[in-house]
């Protein structure tokens, strides 16, 4: 096994375990809905991941889930990746798929202010989605928080920023298989 060099000020938060678990605990969860899409409109629960940082979450939840949907992709950024802040400017990125008349479970690594959740939810259902719904492996839970989503991995009351498992601290360490917390700064 390779040792992994991690900064000294990261904090482990969630092990691979912790992560693992409730990944199959939340596919769990929603396995219901995705059957029931299949089974009554005949048609895939349409997965859009929410890039970057989403992509880990993403891949090992659709891994879990027992019954077939669609992948797709999309980009929404309200983070400067160079300074690790929130920013009020939001940007969309959609890949072409089809919504009208689908469910669309929308995929992201943490729900923070809830923005980017919000936008997505609203742009779906302005689309034609039959049904939206929302997965997040942390939900930052306080009261600034515009969104909460339907399956939540860990809520999370802390202000520290997440590194690994595909969040990122300034453009490093979002490959880790673990999250840290990172003190503000």
């Amino acid at each position: 096994m390779m040792i992994r060099e991690v900064p000294q000020n990261f904090k482990l938060t969630y092990s691979q375990e912790d992560i693992a678990y409730r990944v199959y605990k939340m596919a769990g969860q929603m396995r219901h809905w995705v059957k029931d899409a299949q089974v009554n409109d005949g048609q895939q629960v349409l997965a859009i991941c929410i890039l970057r940082g989403g992509v880990f979450f993403f891949a090992d939840l659709l891994k879990q889930i027992p019954y077939t949907v669609e992948p797709s992709f999309c980009r929404a950024m309200s983070y400067s990746s160079e300074s690790n802040t929130q920013s009020e400017e939001f940007r969309l990125v959609v890949e072409p798929a089809e919504m009208k008349g689908r469910h669309v479970l929308l995929v992201d690594d943490i729900c923070d202010s809830g923005k980017t959740l919000k936008h997505l939810h609203a742009y779906a259902l302005e689309n034609g989605a039959k049904m939206v719904k929302t997965a997040v492996l942390i939900h930052r839970n306080h009261a600034a928080s515009v969104y909460t989503p339907d399956y939540i991995g860990f809520e999370y009351t802390g202000t520290e920023w997440f590194a690994g498992y595909g969040m990122e601290d300034k453009n490093h360490n979002s490959n880790f298989p673990e999250v840290y917390t990172i003190p503000c700064q």
